[in-house]
C-alpha cells in the first residue's frame, strides 16, 4: 500500500505498459538469445573473479560491478547461456527503478503530469529501449545516477544523514559500474557548496564526502592489495583507452579552445537529433523554461542542467564516441522534454507523443530484427561440432559463456601474432577473420601442430575450430 501511495496509480500504469512491450519484444524478436560483445565480456570478468582466475576471461578496464552482479549469478548456479538469461532480467528490473526514480525526481520538482510524461518518454526513446535488452552499463549507470540525483533531493528537503548516506551511496556504485560516473560525484559536491553558501552549514558537504570515502575504501583498498597503487583498475581502463583506441583530448589539447568546438563529428549532437526526434524543439523550450524560473532554480540546475552539460562535454572531448555512452543524460532530457510539452499548447502533447513513437519504432526495429550476429556469436557460445577442450583461445570473449577456460585472446586481424597460443598451448582455437590474409593464418596454426576441425567460409568470413 505505501508502494503505491509513493508512486500513485499514473506510474504504476506506465510500468504496466513497459513491462508488457519490453517482454512482446523479448520473445517475440528473440532478444533473449542475443548476446553482444560486451555484454559476455562482463560475465566472462565475473567468473574470472569468482573462480579466482580459473574459468571465464581477465579485462582490467571494465569497472567492477557489473561482473562482479553476473559472477555472482554464475556463483550462484545460473550456468551456462542461463546466466545470460539472469543479466538481462537484471538489466530490465534497473530499467524499471531508472523510470520509478525518474517519476520521483520530476514529481518532487515539477509536478506528477511532468513526471509521467518523462517516463513515457524514456522508456519510449529507441536508444534507451534497444539497451535495456543489453548487458551493459547504460542503463545500470541511468538507475545509480537517478538514484543519487533523488536521494541528495530528498535530503535537501529534509537535512536526514541516511538520505545523504544513501546519494553517496549510489554514487559509489554509479562510479564503479563507469569510471566516467565519478562525475555525478563531482556535480553532487557542487550542489552541496551552493547549499552550504545559501543556508551556511558545511558540515552536510564534509558528511557527504566522508560517505564516499568510506564506502569506496573496499575497492581502493583491495586494489592496493592486489596490485600496490589504490587507483591500479582505473589507471588501467584510462591506459587501454588511450593504447588501443586513442588518445583523451583534454580541454588544453587545443590552445583555441576545447575539442568539441574545434574538431567534432557532432556525434551525440546527431543522435539527441535521431533519437528524440519531434521532441527536441520542446526539450529545449523546457530547458529554457527550467532556466528562466526563480522557483527550486538552484536545485534544477545543479541537479538536472548540470549533469546533462557535464556528461555532454566529457563524452564529447573523450576520443572513442558511441550513442550509448550519453545514455546516462537521456532521462534528463526526456524530463527538459516532458516540461518544455507540459508548458506548451496541451493538444499538442497526444499527437507529439504519437509521431514521437511511430519514429521511434522505425528507428528501434532494425537493431531488434537483425539476427546475423546471432550466427556469429554462435559459433563461440555454441559450435556445430561436439569436442572437448580442456584450454581455449579464441578471438571471441563470448567463448567465456560455455567453457571453462578462456585464455587472453588473439585478435586475428591483418597483423596476425601467435603470442598467446605459443605460451598457452591451448587444446583448441577458434578462429574467426574476415581479412585477406586468413590464408597465411590457417598456415601458421597448421604449422604450430593444430589442424582444422571444422572450417566455414562465408566468402566473407571465416568461421574456423583447430584442435591439437
Amino acid at each position: 500500500m505505501k508502494f503505491k501511495k509513493l508512486l500513485g496509480n499514473k506510474i504504476i500504469f506506465i510500468l504496466l505498459i513497459f513491462a508488457a512491450v519490453y517482454f512482446i519484444f523479448f520473445f517475440n524478436f528473440k532478444q533473449h538469445s542475443d548476446l553482444w560483445w560486451d555484454s559476455a565480456a562482463y560475465i566472462g570478468v565475473g567468473k574470472y573473479i569468482f573462480s579466482f582466475g580459473r574459468e571465464g576471461v581477465f579485462e582490467p578496464m571494465r569497472a567492477p560491478l557489473l561482473p562482479l552482479i553476473l559472477g555472482l549469478f554464475w556463483k550462484l548456479g545460473f550456468l551456462g547461456f542461463n546466466v545470460v538469461y539472469a543479466g538481462k532480467i537484471f538489466i530490465f528490473f534497473t530499467a524499471v527503478f531508472s523510470l520509478v526514480f525518474l517519476y520521483l525526481i520530476s514529481k518532487e520538482l515539477f509536478n506528477e503530469k511532468v513526471a509521467s510524461l518523462s517516463c513515457i518518454i524514456l522508456f519510449l526513446n529507441s536508444l534507451f529501449f534497444i539497451f535495456v535488452f543489453r548487458i551493459y552499463t547504460e542503463i545500470l549507470s541511468i538507475f545509480l545516477i537517478l538514484a543519487s540525483i533523488f536521494f541528495m533531493l530528498k535530503f535537501s528537503r529534509s537535512e536526514k544523514k541516511f538520505a545523504l548516506f544513501l546519494s553517496a551511496l549510489f554514487s559509489v556504485f554509479a562510479f564503479l559500474t563507469k569510471y566516467p560516473n565519478l562525475l555525478i560525484f563531482g556535480i553532487l559536491n557542487l550542489f552541496l557548496i551552493y547549499r552550504a553558501f545559501k543556508t551556511k552549514k558545511i558540515k552536510y558537504f564534509i558528511l557527504f564526502n566522508l560517505f564516499f570515502f568510506i564506502l569506496i575504501l573496499p575497492f581502493l583498498m583491495s586494489n592496493y592489495f592486489l596490485f600496490k597503487d589504490p587507483l591500479h583498475l582505473m589507471k588501467i581502463s584510462q591506459n587501454y583507452y588511450k593504447a588501443n583506441l586513442g588518445k583523451m583530448y583534454s580541454l588544453k589539447a587545443f590552445p583555441l579552445g576545447p575539442r568539441f568546438i574545434l574538431k567534432t563529428d557532432f556525434i551525440y549532437f546527431y543522435s539527441i537529433l535521431l533519437f528524440f526526434n519531434i521532441l527536441v524543439p520542446f526539450m529545449l523550450f523546457g530547458a529554457y523554461q527550467i532556466l528562466k524560473e526563480s522557483s527550486n532554480k538552484g536545485k534544477k540546475i545543479f541537479l538536472l542542467v548540470l549533469p546533462v552539460l557535464a556528461f555532454f562535454c566529457f563524452f564529447e572531448i573523450f576520443y572513442l564516441k558511441e550513442e550509448r555512452y550519453l545514455l546516462p543524460i537521456y532521462p534528463l532530457l526526456a524530463l527538459f522534454s516532458a516540461y518544455g510539452l507540459y508548458n506548451f499548447k496541451k493538444k499538442i502533447i497526444f499527437p507529439s507523443i504519437f509521431i514521437y513513437i511511430i519514429i521511434s519504432f522505425v528507428i528501434s526495429a532494425p537493431f531488434l530484427t537483425n539476427f546475423d550476429e546471432r550466427t556469429y556469436q554462435n559459433f563461440f557460445i555454441a559450435p556445430p561440432i561436439n569436442f572437448s577442450c580442456e584450454k581455449v583461445i579464441t578471438s571471441d570473449v563470448r567463448s567465456a559463456i560455455t567453457y571453462k577456460t578462456v585464455f587472453p585472446y588473439e585478435v586475428f586481424d591483418e597483423n596476425f601474432k601467435d603470442d598467446n597460443i605459443l605460451r598457452e598451448r591451448p587444446d583448441c582455437i577458434f578462429y574467426f577473420s574476415c581479412y585477406e590474409q586468413r590464408g597465411e593464418h590457417i598456415k601458421k596454426l597448421n604449422n604450430l601442430n593444430y589442424s582444422v576441425g571444422y572450417s566455414k567460409d562465408t566468402g566473407r568470413c571465416l568461421y574456423a575450430i583447430f584442435k591439437k
